[in-house]
């Protein structure tokens, strides 16, 4: 090969990358761009919460816990809480399955009330994963309640790493301000 045919072969390289650049350029500019989403409501996981949601706060729990929970219950909603659990949403007729896992999913934040009798229950620690990944993935406020004494190896690992609150034997007064506490958390991580 002489200077002559790599001087076209060069030359002919050239128009060839300059040509698919142009070309290139003309496909992205008719190319339409999908708008910026919106920026999400930040929070402490740095997930986001949804902005509509049914219940301020789902509650995850023994049926051997339901006095202590059902008064929880009004006693968070009595601060204006909307407070669900399976013995609010569950309706006759229902696939209780499917009731619960919508209405984890249509609550803002949950609860995992903590007993002997939660921890050892499937239905509950399918629910407490369900909410663990929420909190995880979507920044949604998972809160321990201690109801009962509970071996410290038959709490799950992530909820060992939070903060709890600790309802066991308490005056009336004192369980007033550990809700008043679980309220406030839930307010401000909304």
């Amino acid at each position: 090969m002489d200077i002559a045919e790599l001087a076209v072969a060069t030359v002919g390289l050239l128009v060839a990358v300059v040509s698919a650049h142009y070309a290139r350029l003309a496909v992205v500019r008719r190319t339409p761009r999908k708008p910026p989403l919106p920026p999400s409501k930040p929070t402490p996981s740095g997930g986001a919460v949804p902005v509509s949601t049914d219940h301020d706060v789902f509650v995850s729990y023994s049926h051997a816990d339901k006095e202590l929970v059902t008064d929880l219950a009004g006693r968070l909603e009595a601060r204006g809480l909307r407070v669900a659990y399976d013995e609010v949403v569950v309706r006759p007729g229902s696939i209780i399955l499917h009731e619960i896992e919508q209405t984890i999913r249509d609550s803002a934040h949950g609860l995992l009330v903590m007993s002997p009798d939660s921890m050892a229950s499937g239905p509950v620690m399918n629910e407490y994963y369900v909410l663990l990944q929420k909190s995880m993935y979507d920044g949604r406020l998972l809160i321990p309640v201690l109801v009962s004494d509970i071996d410290n190896d038959e709490i799950p690992e992530f909820v060992r790493i939070r903060f709890y609150s600790d309802l066991r034997d308490m005056t009336d007064k004192v369980f007033d301000e550990r809700v008043d506490e679980i309220a406030e958390a839930v307010r401000r991580a909304s």
